[in-house]
């Protein structure tokens, strides 16, 4: 164990740390490109989870606006009902197409 005499640390200390820094430094390149790495993978991570959230939301809304739709289709109003009955019914054009109902009916092939 010398001691040189311009430092006051032994020369075995002065060795590991001169490693320790080498060491830290060869050690820098892997950890930076493991750091990039990893953000890659959390931005694509995000970037998935945030086409999952737009494809709920999508899917959300078309769920919506297709149950308006059936339930305005599917619900008449007694005015509605009225006006498809007055249509049929009451007038020299309905009893026309009602006779030709008919006719077409008697033709048809019965099962």
């Amino acid at each position: 164990m010398a001691i040189d005499g311009t430092s006051s640390l032994p020369d075995d200390i002065r060795e590991s740390i001169a490693i320790g820094n080498v060491k830290s430094v060869a050690e820098q390149s892997s950890m930076l490109s493991n750091l990039a790495y990893a953000n890659l993978i959390s931005n694509v991570n995000l970037s998935q989870q945030n086409a999952v959230s737009n494809q709920q939301a999508m899917n959300q809304l078309g769920l919506t606006v297709t149950g308006k739709v059936v339930n305005l289709v599917a619900n008449l109003s007694p005015m509605e009902a009225v006006a498809v009955v007055k249509m049929d019914t009451g007038n020299d054009i309905a009893q026309q197409l009602s006779d030709i109902k008919g006719t077409l009916a008697s033709f048809a092939p019965t099962p």
